[in-house]
């Protein structure tokens, strides 16, 4: 990984408060995340346990068919509620968000995936590296169950004690 002359920018404040949109859609009554009504809100405590109802609501979700307006605020509402669970549990990291851009600046490798809503918020810390939780959660929109988000912040917590 290269050295850098100073940080990358941040948006840690941005992507915390979509993720609270998503675990607790009274913050948005006004603009509701899609399937707001499957989800219970007080089972949304930023655990990883809690990861287990979101792999549900999105199991659920998968059968909707959302326009592309719909399907980009469930992804980044959710991907940052997954992101959160690994930031405020793997204790042992220094996780931020970046953007794309301040992502390519880290990772040149970065530009294979391109620019997407699956790259627009990623996790970074410098001893793990980069970690994909909105890229993940439109994998399991696609494939199912078998794209777990629980077991993919278990793996990613794991990885970084």
């Amino acid at each position: 990984m290269a050295l850098f002359s100073r940080k990358p920018e941040v948006h840690d404040e941005a992507l915390s408060e979509l993720g609270q949109m998503f675990a607790s859609p009274e913050v948005v009554s006004d603009d509701p995340t899609p399937g707001t009504e499957l989800l219970d809100a007080s089972r949304l405590d930023f655990t990883v346990e809690s990861l287990g109802f979101v792999d549900d609501y999105l199991e659920q979700m998968r059968a909707r068919q959302l326009d592309d307006e719909s399907y980009g605020k469930l992804v980044l509402r959710c991907g940052a509620y997954v992101g959160e669970v690994i930031l405020r549990t793997a204790k042992d990291a220094a996780y931020h968000w970046l953007d794309y851009k301040g992502a390519l600046k880290i990772d040149k490798n970065m530009a294979e995936f391109g620019e997407s809503l699956a790259t627009a918020a990623v996790l970074w810390d410098s001893a793990t590296g980069l970690t994909f939780p909105l890229g993940k959660v439109m994998k399991f929109l696609e494939n199912g169950r078998e794209d777990s988000v629980q077991f993919f912040a278990r793996v990613i917590i794991e990885k970084s004690e």
